[in-house]
């Protein structure tokens, strides 16, 4: 879980595969406490928050830019990114993406990109229809610029 201060680095998260809870409120015990009741890792750039009891796991990111944020974190969560998750997660609603057949889209989506494309993914939350287009060929490319952990 992120606090209110790391919103691009929840997105970039997010885009790798990682379900990714934003805090919208106060970094506080109550953030604290959200992210323990969910059993997930907090991810702070306050450095207060680290002389906090905490018995979860806590990160506080020492960086400002969002790719170092990503690096930073991808290090000392030892996480290793996999090509394969990427872009399985809503970026807004932070829901696992769902497999939808064209067919279940007619009408739903531009003609041009229904008949460009095949596989389409739709977010059970808010609905949102996705599909590897450019978008997700430029992301990748970056991604394997910018993240030191990124495989080829």
């Amino acid at each position: 879980m992120t606090d209110s201060n790391l919103g691009k680095l929840s997105k970039w998260l997010r885009i790798l595969g990682y379900d990714t809870a934003g805090y919208a409120g106060k970094a506080d015990r109550d953030f604290l406490r959200a992210a323990q009741k969910e059993g997930r890792v907090v991810l702070t750039r306050k450095r207060d928050m680290a002389k906090r009891q905490f018995s979860g796991q806590l990160v506080v990111v020492q960086h400002d830019r969002v790719w170092e944020q990503l690096n930073e974190v991808i290090d000392k969560l030892s996480i290793v990114p996999d090509p394969d998750r990427f872009f399985s997660i809503c970026l807004t609603c932070n829901e696992k993406l769902k497999d939808v057949s064209s067919e279940d889209l007619s009408g739903m989506v531009p003609d041009y990109i229904f008949r460009r494309h095949k596989e389409f993914h739709r977010c059970p939350r808010c609905g949102g229809i996705f599909w590897p287009g450019t978008h997700r060929d430029n992301v990748n490319g970056y991604l394997r610029t910018r993240i030191r952990r990124c495989p080829p």
